[in-house]
């Protein structure tokens, strides 16, 4: 992965009250074009990861008071972040606190006082490793088919739980109108949307993933899939108009050459919703 790869598709999270910890990481990921969350306690870390869905967090063994070990377990319980790497900051000495640090499943820790240049190449390595081992799309962000069958298996022996297939229609018009960088962009767009308002309407226990192509798979409660429902359709297909020129906008179309000389015209992106009966 390039620098300019890494930038255009990592968001790091960092939560740790300590400057010598977030000046030189927020330095050193910004020049790069990441972008870098910052939370100074364990709860405000809490809410950005679930709200913005952070590629790795790094996380303080320790935070106010607060064993971020406890955080950790909470990340990993809920859907919307169970799939995130998670790195601690420990201190050097107490090697027996990052021993159960690893052993509780964090991705990695590292100890007081670091190197900047290798704590970043180590919290780099550990999103390529997860978007390699096919955990996570590197477009979207989001879990991949392997977290989403999994997440079929274990709500499949549950009662209240609704799986809703998300579509963008008309996606290859709007790619063949623009490029495929714009794109990526609405891809992302719509899973940051959409993993927002899950997260709103449901809390930590709802789930989105990316299914492939233009694809999105939601699993909700039974009792919220029409909050979710009306929420998406009139937020994430609203928000995709801003794709387009005004008045592209405005007449409700794109023109494309139809191959023959003239030009044909081809509809605007819009949301499809269905909904996936079990067998």
């Amino acid at each position: 992965m390039t620098e300019q790869q890494e930038g255009s598709q990592s968001r790091i999270l960092i939560i740790d009250s300590g400057e010598d910890v977030t000046v030189p990481l927020e330095s050193h990921f910004r020049q790069r074009g990441v972008t870098v969350l910052i939370a100074s306690t364990m709860d405000a870390g809490l809410e950005l990861a679930l709200r913005q869905r952070p590629d790795i967090v790094l996380l303080a063994a320790t935070l106010g008071g607060v064993d971020g070990l406890e955080v950790f377990r909470r990340l990993r319980r809920a859907p919307l972040t169970a799939h995130i790497p998670v790195m601690f900051i420990a201190d050097f000495q107490d090697t027996r606190r990052q021993n159960q640090l690893l052993a509780e499943g964090a991705d990695d820790v590292i100890a007081r006082p670091f190197d900047v240049e290798i704590l970043a190449l180590r919290m780099r390595n550990a999103m390529q490793r997860s978007r390699r081992e096919g955990l996570i799309d590197a477009v979207t962000g989001l879990p991949a088919a392997a977290l989403i069958e999994e997440k079929r298996r274990e709500l499949g022996q549950q009662a209240g739980w609704v799986e809703l297939t998300v579509t963008l229609l008309h996606f290859d018009s709007f790619r063949a109108r623009y490029d495929f960088i714009t794109g990526n962009e609405v891809l992302r767009y719509a899973a940051n949307e959409l993993s927002r308002i899950v997260t709103e309407v449901e809390g930590a226990e709802g789930f989105v993933g990316y299914s492939g192509e233009t694809h999105y798979t939601l699993f909700v409660s039974a009792g919220r899939v029409e909050a979710v429902t009306r929420a998406i359709q009139a937020q994430v297909g609203e928000g995709l108009l801003q794709f387009y020129t005004f008045m592209e906008r405005e007449q409700g179309f794109v023109q494309l050459e139809d191959g023959q000389g003239g030009l044909e015209e081809r509809p605007l992106l819009r949301v499809q919703i269905e909904r996936v009966e079990r067998a």
